[in-house]
């Protein structure tokens, strides 16, 4: 991929592109290159896409629906969205909506959110 990137780290792994968010926050830029960089992986590959939150703390619910919209659009072309990283309270909150399998968390992922806060 020949795109520069100031927030992200875009890279090709097998049949997959993974998206690594290096910000530490959320903010219009980031979210403008995010969209930039995954509207070009959908129109002009057939790849999966891999995208890893696990440098933010904190995901707003739009960039969730961001990607969750996207997750779908996927979907209808056969293929995927991992997201790796997913903060707790986004996980609840896919997983009280029924949107889970939209996005494919890795099994990691899944075991963290089910952990017992207390130790």
């Amino acid at each position: 991929m020949a795109k520069k990137t100031k927030y992200l780290n875009v890279r090709e792994i097998q049949n997959a592109y993974e998206i690594v968010i290096l910000s530490k926050q959320v903010h219009a830029e980031m979210e403008e290159e995010l969209d930039s960089v995954m509207h070009m992986l959908f129109f002009q590959t057939r790849s999966h896409i891999q995208l890893d939150l696990s440098n933010l703390p904190y995901l707003p619910i739009t960039l969730l629906t961001k990607l969750l919209n996207m997750a779908r659009d996927l979907r209808l072309k056969k293929r995927v969205m991992v997201l790796n990283g997913l903060n707790r309270s986004s996980y609840h909150y896919l997983k009280r909506f029924g949107l889970v399998r939209l996005v494919f968390p890795s099994e990691a992922i899944l075991r963290e959110s089910h952990r017992d806060p207390r130790g």
